[in-house]
């Protein structure tokens, strides 16, 4: 047999073996194919955590509270700023930014174009300016961010300015005024000659001063008031004008002072003319040094509280961000400093 022929069986033999290994390879190759088609892909399968750094929980929501202080140089807007810092404490999702007007309107109202731009989620304003300050609650308004009206003037009913705000927060100042005058009829029983001393006289504050004053005194006719002078709440400005109404009055029986920084005034003048045994005082705003005047038991007989404390506003501004309603006005309660309550009124609120 040629050699040619007895090679052949071998060679069949191998060519076999060549086939089944190319299959099996192209079963095995088929399957991991197969599998790779049918895994979820890493970023799909449940439970996968993230790499540190990746999709961090996001941070809790702050809530901007501005508030415009009109003037910082009187003790009761002072006490307002203080009470304010302290009750934003009791929020921690609250970011307090507090501003302050010098006693300028035009500086008021770029402060409060500050808040807006800073962003801020409510306002709150506290102003001595009238009705100079509208133009202010009303970007305020436009921009829509709810806005506080905080123991300052605030537009009367029909105004257009009502639709600015969301709620006044003050004590009845109207109120206030009935007291002083009630007050005023006691001291002097039924009949004497009264010098007013009045703030800024267009602003809000003032005039509900006024007009309660005057609603309750036509019931006291002889109750006369014999000189109305504005100081615009300044104890410098008060003193001033008390000096020179002293001078050209010698019949003068109470001073009605619509703050106790103009009534501090008005008294270091009555004391530099020597009148003190004869004309009486009574005021507002419940201050430290009023309250220690009336207990000297001197010239000083009353000062009727104006609630500087401003958890209430900051409470209701809280509401205000988080969505809620809230009232359009909320009163503050007020209380009448008298020689029978000093000594527990200044344990109670000055140590």
């Amino acid at each position: 047999m040629p050699d040619s022929f007895a090679g052949k069986p071998a060679q069949m033999k191998g060519e076999k073996t060549m086939k089944r290994l190319f299959a099996l390879l192209l079963v095995l190759a088929l399957t991991l194919a197969l599998g790779a088609c049918g895994s979820p892909s890493p970023s799909n399968k449940p439970n996968n955590p993230s790499p540190a750094g990746e999709n961090p929980t996001p941070a809790a929501q702050k809530f901007k509270i501005g508030f415009s202080q009109c003037v910082m140089n009187h003790p009761f807007r002072i006490a307002m700023v203080d009470t304010f810092k302290d009750a934003v404490k009791d929020y921690p999702d609250i970011e307090p930014i507090v501003v302050e007007g010098d006693g300028d309107v035009q500086t008021e109202i770029t402060n409060i174009e500050s808040l807006i731009q800073q962003g801020c989620d409510v306002i709150i304003v506290s102003s001595l300016s009238g009705t100079a300050i509208y133009p202010a609650y009303r970007q305020v308004y436009e921009a829509g961010i709810p806005l506080i009206i905080a123991a300052s003037g605030c537009a009367s009913e029909g105004e257009e300015a009502m639709n600015y705000y969301n709620s006044f927060v003050s004590t009845d100042e109207v109120e206030m005024g009935i007291a002083a005058a009630d007050y005023a009829n006691k001291l002097l029983n039924g009949e004497g000659n009264v010098v007013m001393i009045r703030g800024v006289v267009e602003s809000t504050n003032s005039l509900n001063r006024y007009n309660g004053w005057n609603s309750k005194a036509k019931d006291y006719p002889g109750i006369k008031v014999i000189v109305e002078q504005a100081a615009d709440w300044l104890r410098l400005d008060a003193n001033q004008a008390m000096t020179n109404i002293l001078q050209a009055n010698s019949d003068i029986d109470l001073v009605y002072c619509e703050n106790d920084e103009m009534a501090m005034g008005c008294l270091e003048a009555i004391q530099d003319a020597g009148r003190e045994g004869e004309i009486q005082i009574i005021s507002m705003d419940g201050q430290e040094d009023a309250a220690l005047e009336i207990k000297k038991g001197g010239p000083f007989k009353l000062t009727i509280t104006n609630n500087s404390d401003t958890h209430e506003a900051v409470a209701a501004a809280y509401k205000l961000a988080k969505g809620e309603s809230i009232e359009k006005r909320i009163i503050l309660s007020y209380e009448l400093v008298t020689a029978e309550n000093v000594d527990a009124y200044l344990a109670a609120n000055f140590s």
